[in-house]
């Protein structure tokens, strides 16, 4: 069915060009990552523009890091074509050369006109000094693939969020990962074998992984839902592995498509993975904060909730407890505490607030204002903040270039409870993002309650 179909390429660049199914266009290559990645010619991407499938392999812990990624040195070879398909050679290195990236990339027209992708990469320790893999918790350290399906985040809020759930096949068994905003077991270490696939759903198009003969992968999908990725797990332990001088990986994979009807009825077959514990993570509800709300209890969706998270910045992982207490509260018995056994820095944070997480837009020219009360005990001190990011003013995923209006540092309260506040000036132009700290520094325990945004004009 596939010969009365043609593919194109058009070159654009070293590393990157335009594949035409039928003198219409499907997909696109750049800087060796697969974007704009259409299932028919016409219909709407299953990957967008802004975030591509790399065409290489990377880490994922600081990928951005050229040592620790596939995308220096890039090179998309000239196509070859057959009846109905069409082939790319996307290569890459990381920028010392210790590690070198081929990926054979196929078109294929498939019955009814749908384009599916196969990708067979393969990765080559040269002679040198290796390559240093970082462990990686919650799937595979060596990332093959990261789909970033389209629609699943809209940077601006605007556009209605798409695909609802993640579904895991392996023969006749599906399970599914709910849309929620947590980091949780069900999300993790998902094993995938040869045939077991890896689909979104449920929408007119939905874009589906199959692994494919020869590979064993881990996969992990984001807290927010936004990309999954799928690796080879090298380590053990939590340690981190060299691989040596003439080590060879590989894997393979294919993308393709399941319409609407055959999702649902995967979905409809799909036994729920649980969330576990991570369902007691207490929830930004907005308004003045008492911490009785989870995701276990939240009122809302929990496709729409959004969680407040742990972030330790200074001292030992271990050494820092995070937790809802259900017995200390000011005025009732629901408060977020912070405990360190040795000298830390820790925070429980909100950082999704603004349109691109379903709020309305800030103010131009307008105030925050951020109150908590708070108690501490041992030797430390404690305050809140807003962190604050404005459009032109660098990367929303940059943190360190956010700007942060903090209150006054308390130290020891003892049994009573006081109240922090902090405000900002006008700010013009008007906040994209805004997070909200709670921190504590040093030794003991902290409490944090009655926690309240308010915007002002």
């Amino acid at each position: 069915m596939s010969r009365s179909h043609t593919f194109t390429f058009e070159r654009t660049g070293r590393d990157g060009g335009r594949i035409r199914l039928d003198g219409r266009k499907v997909a696109e290559v750049r800087r060796l990552a697969l974007v704009d990645l259409h299932p028919v010619p016409g219909a709407p991407a299953l990957v967008g523009t802004d975030v591509g499938i790399p065409l290489y392999w990377r880490q994922y812990a600081n990928h951005q890091d050229p040592e620790r990624s596939l995308d220096s040195h890039r090179r998309l070879s000239a196509a070859t074509t057959g009846p109905g398909w069409l082939r790319l050679q996307a290569t890459g290195a990381t920028r010392s050369r210790s590690a070198l990236s081929t990926f054979e990339v196929t078109f294929r027209a498939e019955a009814r006109g749908r384009v599916a992708v196969e990708v067979a990469a393969r990765l080559e320790i040269p002679a040198g000094r290796g390559w240093r893999i970082t462990p990686q918790p919650d799937h595979g350290e060596l990332a093959f693939c990261t789909l970033w399906p389209a629609g699943v985040f809209s940077p601006t809020g605007r556009e209605p969020k798409r695909f609802q759930s993640c579904l895991v096949q392996r023969g006749r068994r599906v399970v599914a990962v709910a849309h929620h905003h947590l980091e949780s077991p069900d999300k993790q270490r998902l094993r995938l074998g040869p045939g077991d696939r890896f689909a979104w759903a449920v929408e007119d198009w939905n874009p589906v992984i199959e692994i494919g003969a020869g590979t064993r992968a881990e996969a992990g999908v984001c807290a927010y839902m936004w990309d999954t990725h799928f690796g080879l797990r090298v380590g053990r332990g939590g340690k981190p592995v060299v691989l040596r001088p003439g080590t060879v990986r590989t894997a393979c994979y294919t993308l393709s498509v399941l319409s609407r009807t055959d999702a649902a009825a995967l979905r409809r077959r799909a036994v729920l993975r649980s969330p576990g514990a991570a369902a007691d993570t207490p929830v930004y509800t907005g308004g003045r904060h008492d911490f009785r709300a989870t995701f276990r209890n939240a009122p809302d969706d929990p496709n729409t909730a959004w969680p407040w998270q742990r972030v330790v910045r200074r001292g030992r992982v271990g050494d820092v407890r995070f937790a809802r207490d259900a017995r200390i509260g000011c005025g009732d018995h629901y408060s977020l505490r912070l405990a360190h056994r040795r000298t830390a820095n820790s925070a429980w944070e909100a950082t999704t607030l603004g349109p691109a997480f379903g709020e309305r837009a800030f103010q131009h020219g307008g105030k925050l204002r951020l109150t908590g009360m708070i108690r501490l005990q041992g030797r430390g001190r404690v305050r809140i903040a807003l962190r604050v990011h404005r459009a032109g003013h660098g990367s929303v995923f940059d943190v360190a270039g956010y700007e942060v209006f903090a209150s006054a540092w308390v130290r020891t309260t003892g049994r009573e409870w006081a109240e922090l506040r902090v405000e900002t000036p006008r700010l013009s132009p008007a906040p994209d993002r805004v997070h909200l700290l709670l921190e504590f520094e040093g030794v003991g325990r902290a409490w944090f309650d009655a926690v309240e945004l308010k915007r002002l004009p």
